[in-house]
């Protein structure tokens, strides 16, 4: 009898155990920041995000139809867990004060090839049209990761490394930024 509770214990024990490890797997992870700014212009080289009314406290834009969603190849989806936070986009001031549209998105422990965000916004479009933004990241080693590119509707733009943002409110890491002009 004495092995047989011995057994029991010891069993309740090691599900107990595994259990914990499961339970922190979020604190075991690496946090992948996707931070993009993006510098709407028109022919003249006005800024076309000045003006979108948004909430300074949040930085959240009014008014916006937005969608993002996370493209992973079919041989990836199966083999990796797809952990990821977005944010609604935002307005972000450069050092020059300027502002720029703000997307980003958070990933838990893997690096996602493709983010695809879909936007309506007729104060930078001048329609109500569905437009694409695609940016494109790789996987680098030592749990360091970059932005390669980035399309609008399918024409590519170039894309630099801004710098780095403060940690603040769960955002924080690399950004990089894109200057789009507008015909």
């Amino acid at each position: 009898m004495k092995k047989i509770i011995l057994l029991c214990l010891s069993m309740l024990f090691l599900t107990s155990y595994g259990c914990k490890e499961d339970e922190n797997i979020i604190l075991k992870t690496h946090l992948y920041h996707y931070n993009i700014a993006i510098a709407f212009e028109n022919q003249s080289g006005e800024n076309l995000v000045e003006g979108i009314p948004y909430d300074e406290s949040s930085n959240s834009i009014l008014n916006t139809e937005y969608k993002q969603t996370i493209s992973v190849s079919p041989d990836e989806s199966s083999s990796k867990p797809h952990h990821y936070r977005v944010n609604e986009p935002g307005i972000w001031k450069d050092e020059n004060g300027e502002e720029n549209f703000f997307f980003t998105a958070t990933m838990y422990s893997y690096v996602y090839p493709m983010v695809t965000q879909k936007l309506v916004c007729p104060y930078i479009f001048g329609d109500k049209n569905e437009h694409i933004l695609v940016s494109y990241w790789e996987d680098l080693p030592d749990y360091k990761y970059k932005c390669t590119g980035f399309t609008l509707d399918g024409k590519e733009y170039p894309i630099v490394k801004e710098g780095v943002l403060e940690y603040k409110d769960g955002i924080g890491g690399d950004l990089y930024k894109v200057k789009i002009v507008l015909e």
